[in-house]
């Protein structure tokens, strides 16, 4: 059973006239989440790039520092686009995604695959000079990239996992 403080946000969420806006067009939900699938799209794919850069099993004739600068960039524009047209897919449903678990364990990883980019990005940036040399990057590193790619698939599974559940 959800939280009933979860359930009262959604609820009221759902009486807003940016919520009823949503609703009543047909054309803005599948709009609205074409948007937010394509920059998910993005920003997984830069994520995922620099990640298997990382594990040393793409482009390691390149150095990390300068994919980082090529990637980075493009994660966090498509990031907002995402965090966007998620917020606007969220006050058009409420109920039917506020209160799962499917919700609630896409926005736990993504707040983590966030932190793990922000201190890979700066990682990266501090000591670019020794891991562009160096022959295969420390294990905590590579743990976390592969800690990375897993919380972007259970991002997307639980995105697609809303859609199904009988909220």
């Amino acid at each position: 059973m959800p939280d009933a403080g979860i359930m009262n946000l959604a609820d009221w969420i759902a009486t807003t006239s940016l919520s009823h806006a949503i609703g009543m067009r047909l054309w803005a939900i599948p709009t609205i989440q074409s948007v937010h699938i394509m920059s998910l799209a993005i920003v997984l794919a830069s994520a995922v790039v620099v990640d298997l850069r990382i594990l040393g099993l793409m482009s390691s004739d390149q150095s990390l520092s300068a994919m980082a600068r090529r990637y980075f960039p493009g994660v966090w524009i498509a990031l907002i686009f995402a965090t966007i047209s998620g917020l606007l897919l969220l006050i058009a449903e409420p109920v039917r995604s506020l209160p799962t678990w499917e919700f609630q364990g896409k926005m736990a990883s993504l707040l983590a695959v966030v932190i793990i980019t922000v201190t890979f990005q700066r990682t990266i940036a501090a000591r670019a000079a020794e891991w562009d040399a160096a022959p295969a990057l420390p294990a905590v590193a590579r743990l976390a990239a592969v800690v990375s790619i897993a919380l972007w698939i259970v991002i997307i599974f639980g995105g697609r996992w809303i859609a199904y559940h009988a909220g």
